[in-house]
């Protein structure tokens, strides 16, 4: 591919104006994926560190297990082989005036999810009025020690530890025990999760099973925000196509006369097409390659505050689909390529 590297040499500004414009595409679209990224794990986070199969609500809460409330005797039945949660969405502060909404989640000590919490500073705890808390706490300034007060009641939780990846609906959540959270939700058990897909399982009456992708797909706004960011992405892949496309057929237009000439002296169409293709290559390679780097900066640079996570299989994703939409755009300057007559173009 001599002849596309050399032109390419040539022409640096407007080779060079191309890439660029690729490398902007590219740096949006990785961004948009590490937000998308980052906000649904900040919403199910503390699910899917549970490593859960299954769960169970009530039929009328739609899949949300704030609005599920489990009959009494349902609950003794299911809990047989599954793990009881209770949650309690509410304000909660520390005695310096620190505030943080958060999700306060009952569990019994000896269920699979208590189990699988770990502790990155000291350490979980199943005594009453004391928690295992959300890294955020951490980062918003509160310590271990600290005592929390749930507003709009007398109870206090003291931290004793800090778990990561906990957080639900966008909210840090707090780890504490069912006879600390009783006063506040009056006992309610608003969900029973399964590790392992329950065999014989009877359901009590008014209950109803979820998979647990059936059930994070219903937690609120996941859905449509995924599917906002999907249309997002899903639009820029048209857009560099078409960018691409129009790039390419302005500059093949110009350089008509050198094809032909080209063609006149023995250059097969068929290299003039592959050099024309291994352009495009190029250029996207080197605008992701360069999306890449300032994405990953960019991620690291950023406050916390801003839920954004690259990861690995996006980006390679990404990279792929720009590289792919950057080939396709360079099929209207190659029907350009393979209908030159040197003939006509060189005047004879």
């Amino acid at each position: 591919m001599f002849l596309a590297i050399k032109e390419m040499l040539h022409e640096k500004l407007r080779y060079g104006l191309i890439v660029a414009l690729i490398f902007l595409v590219s740096y949006l679209l990785i961004i948009l994926s590490g937000l998308a990224t980052g906000l649904a794990d900040l919403n199910k986070a503390a699910v899917t560190e549970w490593q859960a199969n299954s769960i169970v609500l009530n039929r009328d809460a739609e899949g949300r297990m704030p609005q599920s409330f489990l009959p009494a005797k349902g609950v003794d039945t299911l809990s047989k082989s599954g793990a009881k949660v209770s949650q309690y969405s509410t304000l909660v502060k520390s005695e310096a005036g620190l505030k943080e909404n958060a999700q306060l989640i009952g569990v019994d000590s000896d269920s699979f999810i208590f189990k699988k919490l770990q502790a990155t500073s000291g350490h979980k705890t199943s005594n009453q009025n004391e928690g295992l808390v959300s890294d955020q706490f951490k980062n918003d300034g509160f310590k271990v020690g600290d005592y929390i007060k749930v507003a709009n009641s007398d109870v206090k939780i003291k931290i004793t530890g800090f778990t990561p990846n906990a957080t639900l609906s966008a909210l840090p959540v707090v780890y504490t025990s069912m006879q600390t959270i009783e006063p506040l939700n009056g006992g309610v058990i608003n969900a029973v999760v399964f590790k392992n897909e329950p065999k014989n399982l009877t359901l009590p009456e008014g209950t109803k099973k979820f998979k647990i992708s059936e059930f994070i797909d219903k937690l609120p706004g996941y859905s449509a925000q995924q599917l906002t960011f999907n249309f997002m992405i899903g639009f820029l892949y048209i857009i560099i196509l078409i960018v691409i496309s129009i790039f390419l057929y302005i500059l093949t237009v110009q350089k008509l006369p050198n094809l032909g000439v080209l063609k006149a002296q023995g250059v097969s169409t068929k290299y003039l097409v592959l050099s024309t293709l291994f352009q495009s290559f190029v250029m996207s390679v080197i605008g992701v390659a360069f999306a890449i780097v300032l994405g990953e900066i960019t991620a690291a640079v950023l406050p916390t505050e801003v839920p954004i996570a690259i990861a690995t299989g996006n980006v390679v994703v990404t990279g792929v689909g720009i590289i792919v939409m950057s080939l396709l755009g360079a099929l209207i300057p190659i029907r350009q390529i393979t209908k030159v007559d040197p003939y006509k173009i060189i005047g004879g």
